[in-house]
């Protein structure tokens, strides 16, 4: 049932599947043309991407749900139970972050200045995005669509002139105490790390939203 709910928010969001690989394609460059360092391009084109694609596709799929609410409750009164309606949102974007991958890594075939995909950079990256997910369904779920939308939307819109200027903030920090593990305890500890902010977020959102009035 699962996959089926699953394929449902794929369904809702296909016209926009192509103007997401477009936005995509177009982050690097833009990157590229943002950051002086190229020791940043690449990781810092990777999670803005990845963070356009799941928060413009959720947000699309909110829309529509917030649009036909009683296609929720519908959903809710057939075998489909509310706690799979949740985690199929988290499956979603899991997904949205396996296709960003696959795009990013053809890039970096293209723009040898975005520097190679490898284990170590996708684990951080996974971890990002699920504390992404992690904060905005929750905070979804127990405030709404309409409460939550253009908060998020600022955040999201604004992080391509944000994040250069963080990354110049934190050259001067101390590094050292990662750096020295090996990358593999990095990579495993950041996918851990991600499953446990997942796992707790998919409880919560649960909770929040089997108590939901859908009437």
């Amino acid at each position: 049932m699962l996959i089926h709910l699953v394929r449902k928010d794929f369904l809702i969001v296909k016209k926009y599947v192509l103007l997401m690989l477009a936005v995509c394609v177009f982050i690097p460059p833009f990157m590229m043309w943002r950051i002086d360092d190229a020791t940043y391009v690449g990781s810092m084109s990777f999670i803005l991407a990845a963070i356009f694609s799941v928060f413009m596709l959720l947000q699309y799929v909110s829309l529509k749900e917030n649009q036909y609410a009683k296609a929720s409750t519908l959903l809710c009164a057939t075998p489909y139970p509310r706690k799979l309606l949740v985690l199929s949102k988290y499956v979603f974007g899991l997904l949205i972050y396996g296709a960003c991958c696959l795009i990013f890594w053809t890039e970096t075939l293209l723009f040898p200045v975005l520097g190679g995909f490898h284990i170590e950079l996708s684990a951080v990256m996974f971890l990002v995005v699920a504390l992404f997910l992690g904060i905005y369904l929750p905070v979804q779920y127990k405030l709404g669509y309409e409460t939550t939308k253009f908060a998020f939307f600022i955040i999201i819109m604004a992080s391509p002139f944000i994040v250069p200027q963080l990354l110049k903030m934190q050259v001067g920090a101390n590094w050292y105490p990662l750096i020295a593990l090996s990358p593999s305890i990095l990579s495993v500890g950041a996918i851990l790390i991600g499953v446990i902010v997942l796992a707790v977020s998919a409880g919560i959102s649960v909770k929040v939203y089997c108590k939901a009035d859908l009437s």
